[in-house]
């Protein structure tokens, strides 16, 4: 199945240029900033501890967002601080701001489609910034304004725990959906105009947020369950009512959202590493020894761009060619990549594979950043005044 009706007869990799060239590629979420501040234990107030100017330690920085022809991203921001959540979001976006000030003439913090577009056209790469997990605003609209006002454009309203909006789809449910608090986070993420993330929501609480929502919504990094089941990928089911509601769902590249095989081997992982931290006694020395010794017994499944690919010609089957993007999840996936797919340089392979598989340009460009700025736009037109 084909959308769109012009094919253009270059090689692929003059193709994906050229399309990338006039249509920006939006990623949906990037953790750079939490594999700086997590994996990397950098300091949140030092921005010298960590310079994307060049290769830096983990799959995102300057040089391979421009080597990907990335257009466009949403960062995630936020640092989970009971004791002052307000002045640790405006840390967090301090600090993201201070990185991109760095690199002007390659980075900008924008807030809106508009901005995006400048930025693009100037040859700078745009960036949105976006809360994962609604927990950050601790039960408070006013934090969740406060978070508007220092520059947040869109929310997850859970991450990998149930949370006082509603259930995660990792965690046992409390609400059976989204709570009544719930229900006036996503009426006044809508009245401000940010855009309403549904990865990481239970199927009952994205359910709840699609009744709810009078803007479009995001799944900003979310693959198929229809292909892999695992909790966090999209039913059928939910990519129809997202597409009836106008949304669009952001395929990821995590490996153990992508095949069965790595699934199942990613919780055999994670069964093996539990026994050991009782065999050892949470000695994580210990334990990262010998599992070093079953991951070397025990192989993981390779997973290819192919896969991916496959993913998203599943959204697009079933919930159409203007419901589908990317959403990498590049530096929020630990040692979990994908052949071809391996850090933020390598967004092309995705396009040349689905050029191969016949995929017409203006089906890529919808797919790569057109669907997106849609929903963006439309989610800024249904702000109050």
């Amino acid at each position: 199945m084909t959308a769109c009706t012009t094919r253009s007869s270059s090689a692929p990799v003059d193709r994906v240029r050229q399309l990338l060239a006039t249509t920006p590629l939006i990623d949906g979420h990037n953790d750079l900033l939490i594999h700086y501040l997590g994996a990397d234990r950098k300091a949140l107030g030092n921005i010298n501890q960590y310079d994307i100017r060049t290769r830096a330690a983990g799959q995102v920085d300057i040089p391979r967002m421009r080597a990907g022809h990335l257009g466009a991203t949403i960062f995630t921001v936020g640092i989970n601080d009971p004791n002052n959540r307000k002045a640790a979001i405006v840390a967090s976006t301090s600090l993201l701001r201070g990185l991109a000030q760095r690199s002007p003439a390659d980075v900008e913090i924008v807030t809106n489609a508009d901005a995006i577009m400048r930025a693009f056209k100037a040859g700078r790469i745009a960036g949105l910034m976006g809360l994962e997990g609604g927990d950050q605003i601790g039960g408070s609209l006013d934090v969740l304004r406060a978070a508007y006002q220092s520059g947040v454009r869109a929310m997850t309203l859970m991450w990998e725990r149930t949370n006082d909006i509603g259930d995660a789809s990792s965690d046992v449910a409390k609400h059976q959906g989204l709570s009544m608090f719930g229900d006036s986070v996503v009426r006044e993420m809508n009245r401000l105009g940010m855009l309403v993330d549904l990865s990481h929501a239970s199927d009952s609480a994205a359910f709840d947020a699609l009744v709810l929502s009078t803007a479009p919504v995001i799944l900003s990094h979310s693959s198929v369950r229809a292909l892999t089941d695992a909790s966090r990928n999209v039913s059928d089911t939910l990519l129809r009512r997202v597409a009836s509601n106008g949304g669009i769902v952001m395929v990821t590249f995590v490996a153990y959202f992508t095949t069965p095989a790595y699934l199942d081997w990613y919780k055999r992982g994670d069964a093996q590493w539990l026994q050991l931290m009782f065999k050892h006694k949470s000695n994580r020395d210990s334990v990262k020894a010998e599992f070093a010794r079953w991951q070397a017994t025990s192989p993981p499944p390779v997973v290819t761009v192919r896969d991916v690919a496959d993913h998203i010609e599943h959204v697009r089957d079933v919930a159409g060619i203007d419901h589908v993007g990317i959403g990498a999840d590049f530096d929020g996936m630990d040692d979990t990549r994908i052949m071809g797919l391996e850090d933020a340089s390598t967004y092309p392979a995705v396009f040349t594979e689905l050029m191969r598989r016949g995929w017409r340009d203006d089906a890529l460009r919808k797919l790569a950043g057109e669907n997106f700025l849609r929903v963006l736009r439309k989610v800024e037109a249904t702000a109050a005044p």
